[in-house]
Formats: structure tokens, sequence, C-alpha cells
């Protein structure tokens, strides 16, 4: 073999590796894309389940008897607010709201979908859906069972735009319900805070803006 065929074949051979290098970068590209694309358009994101039993126990509460959101709200000792609008800034990373639970400010593009759910949706899509005009009914992760199941059929009994999750906040209350601009939050369960998140969906579902 002479120096000069050597010489080629070397060459060759790093022409060879580098396509192949080349080939491997490009594999990786796609695939990197397709992990972004799939974090930023909400892929493998919870979907509403209907809450399964096991996470929402069938559970009966009382029949309602106070119309009043002011007024249940207040025997409930309930905190019942309303704020100014924070803004709709579109924006998946990491955000910070200037309430407790949300009640504006930034978004994903894609809002949660009505229904109740098994595993906690983001909170940035939950802000989303109360742009959009639905009122968002949330529990501690700590709370019982028993309740979780409770607010399922409450949810239930008029389930038109609602959405029922687990909090991801940090919120200071056991429960609550959120809209466009307000709260309701009670850190007590019996009548009268049943009522009040009845009367809050009532007064609030489909009026974002």
């Amino acid at each position: 073999m002479t120096a000069e065929r050597s010489e080629a074949e070397r060459a060759e051979s790093d022409r060879r590796r580098l396509w192949q290098l080349a080939g491997l970068g490009l594999v990786a590209v796609v695939v990197i894309g397709i992990w972004i694309f799939s974090v930023t358009s909400g892929a493998g994101n919870p979907r509403p389940t209907g809450g399964s039993p096991d996470v929402y126990p069938k559970a009966v509460i009382p029949p309602a008897s106070d119309t009043s959101l002011t007024h249940a709200a207040a025997q409930a000792k309930c905190s019942l607010r309303t704020f100014p609008s924070y803004g709709k800034a579109t924006g998946d990373g990491r955000v910070t709201y200037r309430t407790n639970p949300p009640t504006s400010g930034a978004s994903s593009s894609h809002a949660a979908a009505d229904g109740i759910y098994d595993d906690p949706v983001s909170t940035t899509q939950v802000t989303r859906a109360l742009e959009n005009g639905r009122v968002i009914v949330q529990f501690a992760p700590e709370v019982s069972e028993h309740l979780r199941g409770q607010l399922k059929t409450l949810v239930n009994e008029d389930p038109r735009h609602t959405i029922l999750t687990a909090n991801q906040t940090d919120m200071p209350f056991a429960i609550a319900a959120s809209a466009w601009r307000h709260y309701v939050g009670c850190n007590t369960a019996g009548p009268a805070a049943f009522d009040a998140l009845r009367d809050f969906r009532s007064a609030y579902r489909d009026r974002a803006g």
C-alpha cells in the first residue's frame, strides 16, 4: 500500500466519521425540538377524569340553603375578595402571582379543560381558564379524601364551565373557588362553606373580562 493511498483512505474515513457525527447531531436537535414542543404546548399534562373513586370517594353534602354569597361566606368565616386585573400575559415558565389562589396574571396559551382532575393542573393553564370565564374549585393537597369527595359532589350539582383540582400555589385555605379577579377561600367545610362555593360559582361563572 502506497503512502498516498493510505492517506486517502484516512481522509475518507475521517469524512465518513464527520458525516456520522453530523447525523447524530441532527437527530439530537430533532429530539430536543420535540421535547421543547411537548413542554410548551402542554402535551402530557393531566386531563379531566370525572373524578376517580380512589381520589374522590363518594360523599354527601348538605343541601343548598343560603343563596346570598356575602352572607354564606360570612357565616362560614370564608375570605371573599375582589381584585384588579393583574394582566393577561402569556407565559409557561416560572410565574409569580399577586393573589393566592391566582385570580389573574400570566397564563399558558392552553387553558385547562372543564372537569374534575385526579392529578393537579398547572397553575398557568388554570389561570388561562379563569380568563375564559371558568370557575376553579380547588383544595389544599392535604385535605381528607372525604372532603375531596364532597367537593366532587358539589361540582357535579352544576358542572358547566367548572374545574375541580388540587391547588398548586400553597394557598392559605383548605378549600377555595376562584374566578377572574375574585376568590372565596375557606378553612372549614360545613353547610355555609358549601353554600358560599355554590353562590360564588353562580355569581362569577362566565364573567371574565
